[in-house]
């Protein structure tokens, strides 16, 4: 396995201490990690940093976008996000579908426990539809490229994947979607991640590894109360040779965060 970290703690770092990027990336590495989760958005805006990224020997592990597929037509954008992941030689890239409307989420999410009900009201949902069209279009276009499109349980309660049975739901309505496990989002919901791993194990192409302080609070890596150590180990009984990425964002010091996470990381998987 390898370790990466979101770009955004970087950059966060960068403002926070006020040194240069190329400074923050050379601690990166020698801090063991081995790439960088991007912003699609990020990535075409500030084309120089893949150089940066290059200089400091780091990849990009993951390149993730929000979409708004329940509303619109988003081939163009799926298409330039694929051919980004493939330009750089990331493997995966995470989507964020879109999002359901108030009054939809609080309906679904009375449905959470109990799959044939929500596998119904999403079947009739129009927004929910377009989503699991969209993905599957994106799917399908990921695999002419060498690139897997991923899903993860995104910590928003209008996400229609913020929860177990949500996800459920998407990989048995598309064909070939992979899941990206965010170990800490299960939390927001109520869901017991290891739980939620027995149900979706045999997705998993790629990992998030946020922890959980109090009140859901960000802190580093292996500073909370999640079992991130248990799932490495499962993740490593099933032959998982991916990234573990490091994610903690609003931290007040993404600098320290970052090099106290990746020592936790890297004492995980030896």
């Amino acid at each position: 396995m390898q370790i990466s970290v979101f770009m955004d703690h970087i950059l966060q770092a960068v403002s926070q201490t006020k040194k240069p990027l190329e400074d923050l990336l050379k601690q990166v590495k020698e801090s063991g990690v081995d790439g960088v989760e991007a912003n699609l958005t990020y990535l075409c805006e500030k084309k120089k940093v893949l150089k940066s990224l290059s200089d400091a020997g780091l990849k990009v592990s993951c390149i993730y976008e929000f979409y708004e597929m329940g509303i619109r037509d988003e081939k163009r954008r799926i298409k330039k996000h694929i051919k980004m992941a493939k330009k750089v030689g990331a493997g995966r890239i995470l989507v964020v579908p879109g999002f359901l409307s108030e009054d939809e989420a609080k309906e679904a999410l009375s449905y959470k426990d109990d799959y044939g009900k929500l596998e119904a009201f999403y079947d009739k949902n129009a927004a929910v539809r377009r989503m699991v069209e969209g993905i599957t279009k994106a799917v399908k276009y990921g695999q002419k490229h060498g690139v897997t499109v991923t899903f993860e349980d995104f910590d928003l309660n209008t996400s229609p994947v913020c929860n177990m049975n949500g996800l459920k739901y998407f990989f048995d309505k598309v064909p070939d979607l992979k899941f990206t496990l965010d170990m800490g989002n299960f939390a927001y919901i109520g869901e017991d991640v290891l739980a939620a791993w027995d149900v979706l194990k045999d997705y998993v192409a790629h990992v998030h590894c946020k922890d959980r302080g109090e009140g859901l609070s960000s802190v580093a890596t292996g500073g909370g109360y999640l079992p991130i150590k248990e799932l490495i180990e499962k993740l490593k009984e099933t032959g998982y040779e991916g990234y573990l990425a490091i994610e903690h964002f609003d931290m007040d010091n993404q600098e320290e965060a970052i090099k106290d996470s990746a020592s936790f990381l890297r004492e995980c998987i030896r």
